[in-house]
C-alpha cells in the first residue's frame, strides 16, 4: 500500500497543478491579478486572512489565484510564470516554501498575523523576509512595529470575518456558559492560570456558571481535570468546522479574551479568537492591552488582568441579561465596521492598489 501511494503521489500533484492552471485560464475581467500563497488549508488564520480575503478581492474587481499549499516549488513557479501576477500575497513563513527569496522578480506582500519572530524555529525565516518584501500586512501593531524595526514597511490590517446571517439568540435565553475560545488552551500557560483564577472566584458568586474550553481531539485531559478539580463545571468542545464553531456560541453568555503581555508571543495577538464572540453577540471580557485596548470602547469590559475584578464583572454580567444584550449589540456594531471581512478586504484592496500605482501605501492602522 505504501508503494502504491508513493507511485500515485506525483499524479496527485500534477492533478492539483492542472486544477490551478485551469482556474487561471478561467480568470476573467480586466483587473489586476494577485496570487495568494496560504500557509495551510481553509481553516484558522489561512481561512480568515487568505482564502476569504482572496474571494472578497475577486468581488472587488481583482483577478485572483490561490495556490494550494500542497504544490511543489516547481509547480508554484510554473503557475506564477503563466499567471504573471501583479502582486503575490504570502502568508507568513510557517510553510517551508513561503520564503520570498524563492520567488525572485515578484512583488511580494508578506501577511503575518502572529509574532512568529518569537518562535525559535521561525525567527530567522521571518527576519530574512523583511528586506525582500514590498511591505508587510500585520495583524497587530506589535507585529507591525517589529517588522519596521527589522527594515520592512508594515501596515496593520486586523483579521476580519464574514458577518454571519440570521438572528442571534437573545441574552435572556442563554444559559450561564462562559467560553474561553482559545485553541489548545493548555499551551497558553499564563492565560490558562488566569482563567482558572477568574473562574474559581466566579463560581463562588455564581455556582451555576459553566466554563467551555475549545481544543483538538488529543486534548490534555489533565488540563481539563485541573479546572474540574477546582469545582468549576467544565466542558470541552472538540475541533470542528468553522461554521459549527461559530454556532457553538449561540448558548454562550460571556466570552473571555485574556492576554498576558508579559509573554512576548501574546503581545502579537489580535482578534482571531474574539471574532466569533462578537459575531454571535456574546459580550466579551478582554484584557485592556495590545489590540484589544485599541478596539473595545472605554465603557466596555476591557479590564486589567486582575482576577478579582474580572470575576466581579463576570458575576454582574451573568446576573443582568439586559446589560449583556446592550454590550453585545454595541460591540456588534463596532465589529461590523472594523472587524468584518468587508473592512479587512477594503484595507487590503487599498494597500495593493497603492502598491501597483507605485505610491507608498497609506499608514492608517486598524
Amino acid at each position: 500500500m505504501g508503494m502504491l501511494k508513493a507511485c500515485l503521489r506525483p499524479a496527485v500533484h500534477l492533478a492539483r497543478e492542472a486544477v490551478v492552471l485551469s482556474n487561471l485560464v478561467a480568470q476573467t475581467g480586466q483587473g489586476p491579478l494577485v496570487a495568494f500563497l496560504p500557509a495551510y488549508g481553509r481553516h484558522g488564520a489561512a481561512l480568515l486572512r487568505i482564502y476569504n480575503v482572496a474571494e472578497a478581492l475577486r468581488q472587488r474587481g481583482w483577478r485572483v489565484l490561490v495556490l494550494p499549499p500542497t504544490l511543489t516549488l516547481a509547480q508554484r513557479h510554473r503557475a506564477l510564470a503563466r499567471a504573471r501576477p501583479d502582486a503575490v500575497v504570502m502568508q507568513g513563513a510557517r510553510h517551508d516554501l513561503n520564503r520570498p527569496a524563492l520567488y525572485p522578480g515578484y512583488r511580494i506582500v508578506f501577511d503575518m498575523d502572529d509574532a512568529d519572530f518569537h518562535l525559535p524555529h521561525l525567527e530567522a525565516r521571518v527576519r530574512a523576509a523583511m528586506d525582500r518584501v514590498a511591505f508587510v500586512i500585520a495583524g497587530s501593531a506589535y507585529v507591525a512595529d517589529w517588522c519596521r524595526a527589522a527594515g520592512a514597511t508594515a501596515h496593520v490590517v486586523w483579521t476580519g470575518t464574514p458577518v454571519s446571517r440570521g438572528m442571534r439568540p437573545p441574552q435572556a435565553d442563554r444559559p450561564p456558559v462562559v467560553a474561553w475560545a482559545q485553541t489548545r488552551p493548555e499551551t497558553y500557560v499564563r492565560e490558562a492560570e488566569f482563567v482558572l483564577e477568574v473562574m474559581q472566584r466566579l463560581v463562588r458568586h455564581r455556582p451555576e456558571a459553566r466554563l467551555r474550553l475549545y481544543g483538538y481531539e488529543d486534548q490534555d485531559r489533565a488540563f481539563l481535570e485541573r479546572f474540574q478539580a477546582a469545582g468549576i463545571a467544565t466542558e470541552w468542545l472538540k475541533s470542528c468546522k468553522y461554521s459549527d464553531y461559530l454556532r457553538s456560541f449561540d448558548d454562550v453568555s460571556l466570552g473571555l479574551a485574556p492576554l498576558c503581555p508579559e509573554t512576548p508571543f501574546s503581545r502579537g495577538k489580535s482578534f482571531g479568537k474574539v471574532l466569533a464572540y462578537l459575531d454571535a453577540q456574546v459580550p466579551v471580557l478582554a484584557t485592556d492591552a495590545c489590540e484589544h485596548g485599541r478596539f473595545f470602547a472605554a465603557d466596555a469590559p476591557a479590564l486589567p488582568n486582575d482576577p478579582d475584578l474580572w470575576a466581579d464583572v463576570a458575576a454582574r454580567l451573568l446576573g443582568d441579561a439586559a446589560l449583556r444584550q446592550e454590550i453585545a449589540e454595541a460591540d456588534f456594531q463596532r465589529f461590523q465596521a472594523r472587524l468584518s471581512l468587508e473592512a479587512a478586504a477594503c484595507r487590503v484592496d487599498n494597500l495593493l492598489r497603492d502598491l501597483l500605482a507605485g505610491s507608498e501605501p497609506f499608514a492608517a492602522a486598524g
